[in-house]
């Protein structure tokens, strides 16, 4: 047999791929399939790569199939072969089909009855869908003859699967048939009328009722293609001793290296004198395009065409079709690495250590240095991975938006999870979206469609400690292998992202110290919260391994200090300056006495316990307050005010100035 035409032969002992084995070993063994995957790509087929619908054809001619026939609802029943449709025509030329035979089916059957009922003449056949059938099948018989017009297509499925159904049932010579697209044919039964359950009938009864030509190696086949196996009801393969599923994997290593060999000359830039040098790129970019389908690689030289990248950078060129040409916020990082612990402690007031940490993997980051061997893979780990523990209001979500910032000039960039509302089992589920047949299945998951849209990006999870356990699966892969997957069968890559998780675990013991008068340490405070960390890890979710991944990235949160209050203080102030100020109102704050008597009122253990939050919530009532209450009064929407807080009041004293 002559293999089909297709790309040049890449070297290696393989000429076929190893699912196209097992498919040749079910037909062997008499048994109808179902092949569902990776289904429109290209395969290896006889040492080059062929569209699967070709090398399928291929196969069943190898395998000496008389007659191959192929359907979907938009082309119709075509057949292999110049003659493919006579030789089907006289196959079945010895059974025309009556008003009663397998081309109606029993709903069509129905709606004959009940029209000859009204019409008041029993046994009229009338213009009924059996009478399409008997003009399709004397066209189809008239086809035999040379230079007739050009057979019927069977375009409706009843017509089709029927035909298909007398095709199979011969005996005269082995026939095979392919339902393409089926996944839009076979419908569940349970959500559809009875048109849909009874061509769901009409292919079992097709594969139950086909025949075993005389003196042929093979019997008469059945081939559903479908894309993904969850599509074809089970009621139909399921513990079936007639059927069996194959899967079409995602191309391996070796298959991805061959084809890449065809098609390197592609690429951008491509030297042949530099014959070694193309050799190690292909190699590494079969690595790095692991899950990628052979189609997609075509789309890599297209990508390295049009954006000048060269096959000697595959890393690029991958990132580049992964993540889309855009600015590489981690290459503009570099240039303000060494301000960075300068900067974010300006922001996150009272938190040394914890800004250090940060500020050390911000450069880790920008240099690539990791335990992975290619830290420039896409499948590489994490920029950072970091677990902020410590009491409420004392800047753990601060510090993520301020890295936002920083990284992202931008700190609504950061991309906020309150894991609170994960507290179900099934909430897990959102991250990579609902499974197939589920409602909300075609718009994939929360976190994945963030990532791939934005895969620049800091994820906070805020409140970890409230999220259902099965949540937890999720981070094991993503802190592991830096990719999830949804379930479109998508992958979303986090090697260009920073992953923050908060919480209050360890807490509760801290806030009964501080309502007693004391306050630790700050050595007293971290060992109390990696302690209490690691037990929850543990004992609670028992998953020692999460804690594991994350590694150092557990930094525990002081808590407020007095001499915090007065910076923190002096924040909060500059911001209501110049949020005033944007109103067209300027604010002449005596920023001492307001100080002092925020200081005063942090003084009860409660207020402190509540951290940087209690001195915004004493501001918000002693000066934003006041100052609305005395633009209102006096009506004056611009101009200059003056603020100041005694000793002896609570809430400051408001004068409009001229």
């Amino acid at each position: 047999m002559s293999t089909p035409p297709g790309e040049n032969r890449p070297a290696g002992r393989r000429t076929v791929s190893p699912w196209m084995r097992q498919l040749v070993a079910e037909i062997a063994r008499s048994r109808h399939v179902i092949l569902h995957g990776n289904i429109h790509d290209v395969v290896r087929w006889q040492g080059g790569f062929v569209p699967l619908a070709r090398a399928l054809g291929a196969v069943l001619d190898t395998l000496s199939y008389d007659v191959v026939g192929r359907y979907d609802q938009i082309d119709g029943l075509v057949f292999d072969g110049e003659d493919g449709h006579r030789r089907f025509a006289r196959l079945i030329e010895a059974r025309p089909p009556s008003a009663t035979g397998p081309e109606e089916l029993p709903q069509e059957r129905e709606e004959q009855g009940e029209q000859r009922e009204q019409q008041g003449t029993p046994g009229a056949v009338g213009t009924s869908r059996s009478a399409r059938a008997e003009e399709l099948h004397r066209r189809m018989r008239s086809s035999i003859r040379e230079g007739a017009a050009e057979a019927p297509r069977y375009r409706q499925p009843s017509e089709a699967l029927a035909a298909v159904r007398r095709g199979l049932a011969q005996q005269s010579r082995p026939a095979a048939f392919i339902l393409d697209f089926a996944e839009l044919l076979l419908l569940d039964p349970d959500h559809h009328d009875r048109q849909d359950r009874d061509l769901l009938l009409l292919t079992k009864k097709m594969m139950l009722e086909s025949g075993h030509a005389a003196g042929a190696q093979v019997h008469n086949l059945l081939v559903i293609v479908v894309p993904d196996l969850a599509s074809v009801p089970p009621w139909l393969h399921r513990d079936e001793p007639f059927v069996r599923a194959v899967e079409v994997p995602m191309p391996s290593y070796r298959e991805r290296l061959g084809y890449l060999g065809t098609i390197a000359g592609r690429f951008h830039g491509r030297s042949p004198e530099h014959q070694d040098d193309t050799a190690a790129a292909v190699r590494t970019l079969a690595n790095l395009t692991d899950g990628m389908a052979l189609a997609e690689l075509d789309g890599l030289a297209q990508t390295s065409r049009v954006e000048k990248v060269p096959l000697s950078e595959p890393r690029e060129l991958v990132k580049r079709a992964l993540f889309g040409q855009q600015d590489d916020p981690w290459v503009r990082l570099v240039d303000r690495i060494p301000q960075a612990e300068q900067q974010l402690g300006e922001r996150v007031i009272g938190q040394p250590v914890a800004v250090r940490a940060v500020s050390r993997a911000l450069a880790a980051g920008t240099l690539n240095v990791d335990f992975v061997s290619d830290p420039h893979s896409v499948e590489a780990r994490p920029k950072g991975v970091f677990f902020f523990a410590g009491p409420t209001g004392v800047g753990k979500t601060e510090l993520a938006r301020s890295l936002s910032d920083m990284i992202f000039d931008d700190e609504t960039a950061l991309t906020r999870f309150d894991m609170s509302t994960f507290a179900m089992e099934h909430a897990a589920e959102r991250f990579t979206g609902a499974p197939p047949g589920y409602v909300g299945h075609e718009r994939g998951g929360e976190l994945t469609n963030r990532v791939m849209s934005k895969p620049f990006s800091v994820l906070l999870f805020d409140e970890i400690e409230k999220s259902h356990g099965s949540v937890f699966d999720k981070f094991l892969q993503i802190l592991e292998d830096g990719r999830l997957t949804d379930g479109l069968g998508r992958t979303a890559y986090f090697s260009q992202s920073l992953i923050i998780f908060t919480s209050n675990i360890g807490a509760t013991p801290l806030y009964a110290l501080l309502q007693k008068g004391e306050l630790p340490s700050y050595d007293e405070v971290s060992e109390l919260f990696q302690h209490e960390v690691s037990e929850h890890f543990a004992t609670t979710l028992k998953r020692p391994e999460l804690l594991g991944r994350i590694g150092n990235g557990v930094l525990a949160f002081d808590i407020l200090r007095p001499e915090n209050i007065p910076a923190i203080t002096a924040k909060f102030l500059r911001q209501i300056t110049a949020s005033a100020a944007r109103a067209g109102i300027e604010l002449d704050l005596e920023q001492e006495s307001i100080t002092a008597g925020v200081a005063q009122a942090m003084r009860d253990p409660r207020s402190l316990a509540l951290g940087g939050r209690e001195i915004r919530n004493i501001l918000d009532r002693s000066v934003r307050a006041p100052l609305i209450d005395c633009v209102v009064a006096t009506g004056r929407r611009t101009g200059r005010f003056r603020l100041e807080l005694p000793e002896d009041r609570t809430v400051a004293l408001v004068t409009p100035q001229p």
